[in-house]
């Protein structure tokens, strides 16, 4: 159960939620899909897309993961010629987050240039 844990003064007041176990573990998760994607980025899209993948490693670090997301499909689709592990990663990615639609997207694109139905499944 998360508990609120109050801080502040008189004239401010925040207030922090701890996370549970398995809120960290999904992170934890989420963070591994995209850097995994991220590193299987070509090095033509590290010289093309290096403002999108500095945004995305600002992104991350800040946890927001969803941001991160999109500026890895920024560099992917700038690129041009990456992997379809990259996709795969970013549906993951996607799928982790609980981002249905987007993740369905990407799985979209996956089945369309394999030419047979992809469909992510997060591992268990």
């Amino acid at each position: 159960m998360l508990e609120p844990v109050i801080e502040g003064s008189l004239h401010t007041r925040t207030v922090t939620v701890m996370a549970s176990d398995d809120l960290l573990k999904s992170w934890k998760r989420t963070e591994g899909f995209l850097l995994d994607a991220r590193s299987h980025l070509s090095e033509l899209a590290e010289a093309l897309c290096d403002d999108e993948i500095r945004e995305f490693e600002r992104n991350l670090r800040r946890n927001e993961f969803e941001v991160a997301l999109d500026m890895l499909e920024a560099a992917y689709d700038k690129s041009g010629l990456e992997g379809s592990r990259v996709l795969e990663l970013m549906a993951l990615a996607a799928a982790s987050m609980g981002l249905y639609e987007r993740q369905h997207r990407y799985d979209d694109r996956l089945s369309k240039a394999r030419g047979w139905k992809y469909e992510t499944a997060l591992p268990e």
